[in-house]
């Protein structure tokens, strides 16, 4: 209670050096003593989707608290270059993406449902990388509203976000060259390797977020449920589609999106379920039955598990991208056990659908010939 009255009285101080009247306000956060919390020493703020003054400033004074509030928790946001609020989030974090010509963003393609709330755009400021978040308009509000629960969702919403920046920052400076452009990633699917880096980016926000709102455990659990109790009858119906004329290369794109997902989904739950220093085993009926269903499922979320630990307890020693490597392997693993099976070799493309599972071992063997250099390669 202290540390919440503390930043209230700061925040009223700095929202007294920022117009009523404007809908796109400046937050100072420089420090006026000798202790520094990790905020960056100022960053925008934008409420112009709200008409109303004083809605605009009541907003404006619950944000500034809520980012001290996430800092004083210890996730740093000296990258954040600020905080939009918008009624979609899609829309205005693509528009935040002003990169120059040919470059691309990581990924801005459809996300998990809950991903909607919010958003994190990296942008160009200065010739450096910084990271905008994005909320969406109900969300704000509800920083604002009476009941205490829907406040802490609000809070555990923009500090998932915060921990975003806190991450992906880190990303940034150990592998610059992964911004901007588009990923080498070997003869791999780039799409996939996105996803698994996907993974990884949910799996941080969440376990550094965590404790702001435990109870959304059985939110992130029931999430992952639906996405493996989908993924395959939706996978299934794709290489139907196949059979009956769907282009390779469509339906090829459209089963790594959903297993894709399917991991991120386990990202957001991993990160959740770390965060609170439990584990895996710890689970619901429902995700257990699921398993017992299906064990290869269960197989490779608990080698997940063991890869983002891993990832978590080394995240300042990565040598190279090449450590997401083994959560795309997963992903591909999965896919080829529900009917898609894919190599390149150099910059031609082999795809392999089936509709019988006994048949992925010989699709699997075929793809391995055709990518093996062969013995005059060799000499």
């Amino acid at each position: 209670m202290e540390a919440w009255l503390c930043v209230h009285e700061i925040s009223m101080c700095e929202s007294e050096r920022v117009s009523a009247m404007s809908s796109i306000r400046e937050l100072n956060f420089a420090p006026q003593g000798e202790r520094r919390l990790p905020l960056p020493d100022r960053c925008s703020l934008n409420v112009s989707c709200f008409e109303e003054p004083e809605v605009q400033e009541a907003l404006a004074i619950a944000i500034e608290e809520t980012l001290y509030v996430v800092a004083f928790s210890g996730i740093e946001l000296q990258a954040l270059d600020g905080v939009t609020v918008a009624n979609d989030c899609c829309a205005a974090a693509c528009a935040l993406q002003d990169l120059p010509h040919g470059q691309v963003p990581l990924e801005m393609s459809p996300q998990p449902e809950v991903m909607e709330m919010a958003r994190t755009a990296a942008v160009r400021r200065d010739g450096d990388l910084r990271f905008h978040i994005v909320l969406r308009r109900g969300l704000a509000l509800s920083t604002l509203s009476p009941e205490p629960e829907m406040q802490r969702l609000a809070l555990a919403c923009i500090a998932h976000e915060a921990a975003h920046v806190e991450h992906e920052s880190h990303l940034y400076r150990m592998f610059p060259d992964s911004y901007g452009k588009p990923l080498e990633c070997g003869n791999r699917s780039r799409q996939t390797f996105l996803k698994a880096m996907d993974v990884w980016s949910e799996y941080a926000a969440c376990r550094s977020s965590a404790t702001f709102r435990p109870e959304a455990v059985e939110e992130f659990e029931g999430i992952l449920c639906r996405a493996i109790e989908d993924s395959f009858a939706a996978a299934l119906e794709q290489i139907k589609a196949h059979r009956e004329g769907r282009g390779a290369g469509e339906v090829f794109r459209e089963i790594q999106q959903i297993f894709g997902d399917v991991f991120i989904c386990a990202g957001y739950l991993l990160g959740h379920i770390h965060g609170m220093e439990r584990n895996l085993k710890d689970r619901t009926p429902r995700l257990d039955e699921i398993f017992r269903k299906n064990p290869f499922v269960e197989d490779l979320m608990t080698r997940v598990e063991r890869i983002v630990r891993e990832l978590w307890l080394r995240e300042f020693a990565w040598d190279s991208i090449e450590v997401f490597a083994p959560i795309y392997d997963l992903i591909c693993e999965m896919m080829s056990q529900s009917g898609l099976v894919f190599a390149k070799h150099e910059e031609e493309w082999r795809i392999v659908m089936y509709e019988e599972p006994k048949a992925a071992e010989e699709a699997k063997k075929a793809l391995e010939g055709w990518t093996r250099p062969s013995r005059s390669q060799e000499s």
